[in-house]
C-alpha cells in the first residue's frame, strides 16, 4: 500500500509534537523510603543489690559450671533405672547385679554415688529375713509413685517392728526427706539429728546434718544453729562431698550474721 506525502508529513508532525510534550512534562521525584519502625527503648537499668543480696565472689560461675552437663554425666542413666526398678520390686539380688555393673561402667554418672549406697545396703542389710529391706524398698517404691503419706506410714511401722534393724537409720533419713518436702521443718529436723548423732555410726549422717542446717533455715530458725550443724559436717567428715558447697554457705552465713 503506497502511503501519500501529506499522510508522512501528518504521521511527522505527530510524532514530534508527542516527543516535546514527554521533555517538556517535569519528571515525578522518587518516592520517600518507606519509615521504619522505631526501635524499642531499653529497659531502665536494674538498681544495685544491696549488702545482704548481692552474692559471693565467683557464685555465679560456679553455679554455671555446675549446670554444664556432659554426655557422660547422664550415660548409663538406664542401666540405673533397670536396677533401680529391681531394687523397688524386691529382687535384690537381680538389683545387686545391674548396680554393680552400672558403677563399673558407668563411673561419671551423676547417680554413681546412689548406686554404690545401694550395693552396700543390700549387702549389709539382709537381717531379719530381708523383711526391713522389703520395707524400705516399699516405701521408695511408693514415694516414686507421689505417695509418700502412705512410704512415711510404712517406714514408720517399720522402725516399730524392726527397731534393731540395720536400716533403721535408712528409715529415719527418709522420713526426715519426707518431712522435708512436705514442709514439716522441725519433724525433719528431729529425724535428721538421730541420723547424724555420733552413737548412730550412720554414713548418712553428712547428708542427715546438712538437711537439718537446711530445714532449721526454713523454719526461721537462729542461723547460729544451722551453721553450728554445718561446722559439725565440716569438722567430722572434711573429705565429704557435700563439703565444699557447705563450707560456703557456712561463709555466707557468717557474714550474715556479722551484719
Amino acid at each position: 500500500m503506497t502511503r501519500s506525502p501529506a499522510l508522512l508529513a501528518a504521521l511527522a508532525a505527530a510524532l514530534l509534537t508527542m516527543a516535546a510534550t514527554a521533555e517538556a512534562k517535569p519528571k515525578q521525584p522518587p518516592p520517600p523510603p518507606a519509615k521504619r519502625n522505631p526501635m524499642p527503648p531499653y529497659p531502665s537499668a536494674l538498681p544495685p543489690l544491696s549488702r545482704d543480696e548481692r552474692l559471693p565472689d565467683g557464685y555465679q560461675d560456679m553455679v554455671r559450671k555446675l549446670m554444664v552437663r556432659g554426655p557422660a554425666d547422664t550415660l548409663g542413666d538406664g542401666t540405673f533405672a533397670l536396677a533401680d526398678a529391681a531394687f523397688r520390686a524386691g529382687d535384690f539380688d537381680e538389683a545387686m547385679k545391674r548396680y554393680a555393673d552400672f558403677a563399673q561402667r558407668y563411673t561419671r554418672n551423676l547417680r554413681l554415688n546412689e548406686a554404690l549406697e545401694r550395693i552396700l545396703m543390700i549387702r549389709d542389710c539382709r537381717d531379719f529375713n530381708d523383711e526391713p529391706l522389703k520395707m524400705y524398698a516399699r516405701a521408695e517404691a511408693l514415694r516414686g509413685t507421689g505417695e509418700p503419706d502412705s512410704a512415711a506410714a510404712l517406714l514408720a511401722a517399720g522402725l516399730q517392728r524392726y527397731p534393731g534393724a540395720r536400716l533403721r537409720w535408712h528409715f529415719r533419713y527418709a522420713l526426715a526427706e519426707i518431712a522435708r518436702d512436705a514442709g514439716n521443718h522441725a519433724t525433719a529436723v528431729e529425724h535428721a539429728l538421730a541420723v547424724a548423732d555420733t552413737s548412730a555410726g550412720s554414713r548418712l549422717a553428712p547428708y542427715a546434718l546438712k538437711l537439718a542446717g537446711d530445714e532449721t533455715l526454713a523454719a526461721g530458725g537462729p542461723p547460729e544453729r544451722a551453721s553450728g550443724y554445718y561446722q559439725a559436717l565440716l569438722e567430722r567428715f572434711p573429705n565429704s562431698p557435700l563439703a565444699p558447697s557447705v563450707r560456703a554457705h557456712v561463709l555466707v552465713l557468717r557474714k550474715r550474721m556479722q551484719l
